[in-house]
């Protein structure tokens, strides 16, 4: 488990203080929760065919959610979930938090601008005691409603994204497991520019603390 701090800005920093696990688990739960949706859709066609967007988004979340739990339950050592909607999140040690929702092309997450989420979108300054709140995810195609890319990002703000990284899956290890490698990981410096990520007002939301 990480002790020490943790510079949020810094990709790098946050990448090597989580270890791999973490981002094995998101990767994982995306990878599986496309299996979902591809099964669904073979099995149902007809069933969900006939989703709104916003339908076909709660259905894709609460299927993320549950992969994504079981896989850090399972595989992250320091887990605990707090599961009381409308906040669902994930953390790991005392130091990250962690919030699941998809990502549009351009690195935008969309959630009602409440005080709880205004509050996790703000980074504490490196410090002995501190929590990182990071948001995993997945891409999403609107037109072709389908899941692309994990992804983890992180942000400052509502407004201000500090960096996105791909989680790109490996082959098999010698160990017959396959990892997540963070794709574009700057030791330096952040791996985007600040740009506008959330949308105020969105169609898909449930709640403050999903999608």
């Amino acid at each position: 488990m990480f002790f020490g701090m943790v510079d949020p800005r810094n990709t790098q920093s946050v990448v090597e203080a989580l270890g791999q696990s973490p981002l094995d688990a998101i990767g994982a739960a995306v990878r599986d929760t496309r299996a979902n949706l591809a099964t669904y859709r073979s099995t149902l066609p007809e069933l969900a065919a006939r989703h709104s967007q916003r339908g076909i988004l709660n259905w894709v979340h609460d299927q993320f959610f549950a992969n994504a739990r079981a896989q850090f339950e399972s595989n992250v050592e320091g887990t605990s979930v707090l599961d009381r909607e409308p906040t669902r999140d994930i953390f790991v040690g005392h130091t990250f938090r962690f919030r699941l929702k998809k990502h549009t092309d351009d690195d935008m997450v969309s959630s009602y601008p409440t005080d709880a989420f205004l509050a996790f979108a703000l980074q504490d300054p490196p410090q002995l005691i501190q929590e990182v709140r990071l948001i995993g995810g997945y891409r999403w195609d609107s037109e072709t409603r389908e899941i692309g890319t994990a992804v983890l990002s992180a942000r400052d703000g509502k407004s201000n994204v500090l960096w996105v990284v791909e989680l790109a899956e490996t082959a098999s290890a010698a160990d017959g497991l396959v990892h997540f490698q963070p794709r574009g990981v700057d030791p330096n410096l952040p791996s985007l520019p600040s740009l506008p990520t959330i949308v105020e007002t969105v169609e898909i939301e449930k709640d403050s603390g999903t999608q």
